[in-house]
């Protein structure tokens, strides 16, 4: 009996052991994590605060120093649009001696969290992600006194925000513009949204309105009316979706003959795809968007064309905006930076353009 009871407290006290270490494990990963946390969180302060000391590249000499620090956000990539908006807000900047730096908003990037304590001035921000992370952001923003302008995506608020940007109606009309050009009796259109277009989707009756209103208008001109269908369909954040997407129209959807994108990346996937089916010219796709891989399928007469909103206006205007706000603390609540069709008829005059402002820009 003394053996059992010994062998009770010995496994009572390995038990108790092992409990006391576990308690230690963990409360050693609580810390490293929350030390980990409060690092990069720091660094990710002092980034933002030296941004707003050393402006952002080649912007002011040091004769010009700036006189306000503006945070941009937009989304980690590479699209042309982008590098347009930071192109046309460095020439704003320039102008109204803004210190500028640029950072990563959404995809588990902290800038956007830790903006607020940073010591900025301003924000502009291109709001892709959640709506109400980021209602809950701009709120906070409000509260601390820093002005925030948004841009190419609004937000359902009660309190709107100062909107930098494209009109979605005419967005849609544009689509429909193009679109009654080609020469079909019948027009069956799939319009694709985007979950990597958060500005363009949350306003689709907006753009379905716009087209409709174009369409009806090209009849009323011609005297006589075609048959039109309007599917919507969408793509999310995979770069492979619109890819399936567009191999599903057409191999199982053959009554549509015009397919209609509102993303850069999904228009350079759907292209590629039309093209391994040689099916150039017996489906039409309607692009979005400016980057060269585009313009050069407009070129070839793979596209009928694309759509093309002014992304270099967006940056430039939007920090005028902001501008107007941190120092007059008012100023437009929306500018509209217009949106055009790029076709093969206009496509050199647009290449030009972009070469003479670039160039004039070095």
């Amino acid at each position: 009996e003394n053996r059992k009871e010994n062998r009770k407290e010995n496994r009572k006290d390995k038990r108790k052991l092992r409990v006391r270490n576990i308690t230690k494990i963990l409360a050693v990963l609580f810390g490293v994590l929350f030390f980990a946390a409060l690092y990069f969180s720091i660094l990710t302060i002092i980034s933002l605060s030296q941004a707003a000391e050393t402006g952002e590249g080649d912007l002011h000499s040091s004769q010009d120093a700036p006189e306000h620090h503006v945070a941009v956000f937009l989304p980690d990539n590479s699209y042309t649009f982008f590098q347009d908006i930071i192109e046309g807000a460095r020439q704003a900047a320039a102008e109204e001696r803004c210190g500028l730096s640029f950072h990563p908003i959404g995809n588990g990037s902290l800038d956007f969290e830790m903006a607020l304590y940073s010591g900025i001035d301003g924000t502009v921000i291109y709001p892709s992600i959640d709506e109400e992370e980021a209602k809950k952001a701009l709120k906070e923003f409000n509260e601390a006194g820093i002005p925030a302008v948004l841009i190419e995506h609004t937000l359902a608020d009660k309190s709107p925000w100062p909107f930098v940007g494209t009109n979605n109606f005419d967005f849609g009309k544009k689509i429909g513009e193009l679109a009654a050009e080609e020469d079909r009796e019948k027009l069956s259109i799939a319009l694709v949204y985007s979950e990597k277009s958060p500005g363009i989707l949350a306003e689709k009756e907006l753009v379905e309105m716009g087209i409709h209103t174009a369409l009806g208008k090209q009849a009323e001109v011609q005297g006589q009316s075609r048959e039109v269908s309007l599917t919507t369909m969408k793509t999310d954040l995979n770069p492979l979706d619109a890819e399936n997407l567009t191999y599903q129209i057409l191999r199982e959807r053959p009554e549509i003959n015009t397919i209609v994108f509102t993303d850069t990346n999904d228009t350079l996937a759907a292209a590629q795809v039309l093209i391994d089916m040689n099916l150039v010219g017996t489906v039409q796709i309607l692009g979005f968007g400016t980057d060269e891989p585009i313009l050069e399928y407009i070129e070839n007469g793979i596209f009928a064309g694309t759509i093309a909103v002014n992304p270099f206006r967006i940056g430039y205007d939007a920090v005028h905006v902001i501008k107007g706000l941190m120092v007059d603390g008012h100023s437009p609540g929306y500018v509209d930076t217009g949106v055009d069709i790029i076709n093969s008829e206009n496509l050199d005059e647009y290449r030009n353009e972009r070469r003479e402002r670039v160039e004039g820009q070095t």
